[in-house]
């Protein structure tokens, strides 16, 4: 009777603690637990190795991929709209959607950004608990590499997002994990007088559009000729970058209609501070002041028989340091913000390149991120500050890394080391 009474014990012993490794094993994961919706069963090491073999496929392919026809897509206008895939995003090794930050073209050729989960099939969804995690409730794109229906999945379960096929990937030859971005350490990888020829590039560019936006700006009748007030209107967007600039812009344009003589000029509506007017640092950041920093310049370049287009010019034939020292107002105007007016103003307007080419490196805050991914040692003059800029506003913000200039500096060059 003791004998059976021990081994019972004993089994009981060896049963508890194998539940309980089991339970920490599993402690944590959705995905291990049974479900009552579906097929019974727990995620096995087959369907986990499967998906993480899944998951290798998407981050090492080759994009963009072709157009998909999903049955819907979160946020597209109609359902069935064909997708592209620009980017896979950053493959997440820990809780939460398998990759962050994917980018896709819908059929506007609108770009969308969002999370991607990535499953064998469709019922896996409700299977390993996503309908009631919150970290997947904005899944841009849920795909499977099974698009048959499994038990479950007939009736179209509306907690389950539909599913995106797994498109044919040509797995890339260098096996680069998504979790890396295509400008990461691009200076090492193809050498740091290609990627400043082609910073230069793309500051040549933004140069090129700066000057055709100034040239395009149509001034409202006033005193002086038409580039004249082109000219003011140019240095009170200057004036108001980064945050004021179409406000300044308005109200310079509403300070010269109508007047006969550029003493009439009063810019009242600047220094009242439009709706919406963002204040910033120094006397520059208030409406009042560069309300009244504009004023001042405007009667240095109109008495004397001097006209605003005509200082412009005068101003782009000056070595920077004499532009600068005479483009200062005291306790307005410092020298930095007289940098940047010829910067984005007198250069532009004028097409004076080579002075452009020639301002000092600005370090902008919003470009840390990328100048660090970037790597290496760059000579970071105006031209290549500039091109950063123009990389985070039109590329970077909108994760158009498959588009962008610098990843194609890499992949055009192997990945491989350049000079």
């Amino acid at each position: 009777m003791w004998r059976f009474r021990s081994s019972r014990v004993t089994l009981r012993r060896t049963w508890t603690r194998t539940r309980t490794r089991a339970r920490t094993r599993t402690m944590g994961r959705p995905e291990a637990e049974w479900s009552s919706d579906l097929e019974p069963g727990p995620r096995g090491p087959a369907a986990e190795r499967g998906e993480q073999a899944l998951q290798r496929r998407w981050a090492e392919s080759r994009w963009p991929t072709p157009f998909l026809y999903p049955d819907r897509v979160r946020g597209a206008a109609a359902h069935g709209a064909p997708v592209r895939v620009i980017a896979p995003g950053r493959w997440n090794h820990g809780p939460g959607p398998d990759f962050h930050g994917a980018q896709i073209l819908d059929a506007g050729g609108r770009a969308r950004r969002g999370d991607v989960e990535l499953h064998l099939r469709p019922s896996a969804w409700l299977q390993h608990g996503h309908a009631e995690d919150a970290a997947y409730a904005d899944i841009l794109l849920h795909v499977v590499e099974q698009t048959g229906p499994s038990r479950g999945d007939e009736g179209g379960d509306p907690r389950v997002p539909s599913a995106v096929p797994l498109p044919d990937l040509e797995t890339g030859s260098e096996g680069e994990a998504a979790r890396r971005l295509p400008c990461e350490s691009i200076v090492a990888r193809s050498g740091r007088l290609a990627v400043e020829a082609r910073l230069r590039r793309i500051a040549a560019r933004r140069f090129q559009r700066k000057r055709r936006e100034l040239g395009a700006l149509e001034p409202s009748e006033g005193p002086g000729e038409a580039g004249d007030r082109r000219a003011v209107l140019a240095t009170a967007r200057a004036l108001g970058q980064p945050h004021n600039a179409d406000r300044a812009l308005a109200a310079a344009r509403t300070a010269l209609a109508g007047r006969e003589s550029w003493a009439e000029v009063q810019l009242e509506r600047l220094r009242t501070a439009p709706d919406g007017w963002r204040r910033g640092r120094g006397a520059m950041g208030s409406a009042d002041g560069l309300a009244r920093a504009l004023e001042t310049l405007i009667g240095r370049w109109s008495t004397g028989g001097a006209a605003p287009q005509a200082s412009f010019e005068r101003l782009a034939g000056l070595p920077r340091a004499a532009a600068v020292d005479e483009l200062r107002i005291e306790g307005l105007l410092g020298a930095g913000r007289a940098t940047q007016l010829l910067a984005d103003a007198v250069y532009p307007l004028t097409g004076a390149w080579e002075r452009w080419l020639e301002l000092p490196g600005v370090r902008y805050r919003r470009t840390d991120e990328l100048r660090e991914r970037m790597g290496g040692e760059l000579r970071w003059r105006h031209p290549e500050t500039q091109a950063l800029l123009e990389l985070e506003q039109t590329r970077c913000r909108q994760w158009a890394c498959a588009i962008c200039p610098i990843g194609v500096l890499a992949r055009s060059r192997g990945g491989g080391r350049g000079p």
